[in-house]
């Protein structure tokens, strides 16, 4: 876990140091080497540089859907009139 002091702002460059050192966690707990990397669809995560390292570090990625301003399922069950 890695945190940025106050004021700064993740972008590309950041997100990538912490990607390549979850590579090396991933080679030294699974042996199967099977590394699946899910995150949001936010500007640092999409970004080219970003993309090229995942393809880099062999990362597989699972898709995630746009956000969306639906709510979820369990929404429901602490707002039971929304089912209405």
């Amino acid at each position: 876990m890695e945190f940025l002091e106050q004021s700064q702002t993740l972008n590309s460059e950041r997100y990538i140091s912490p990607l390549r050192a979850l590579k090396l966690r991933f080679r030294r707990v699974w042996r199967d080497n099977d590394s699946i990397l899910q995150h949001d669809n936010a500007r640092p995560h999409t970004s080219r540089q970003t993309q090229d390292a995942i393809r880099q570090l062999e990362l597989t990625t699972l898709p995630h859907p746009a956000h969306s301003p639906d709510l979820a399922p369990y929404d429901y069950y602490l707002f039971p009139q929304l089912k209405k």
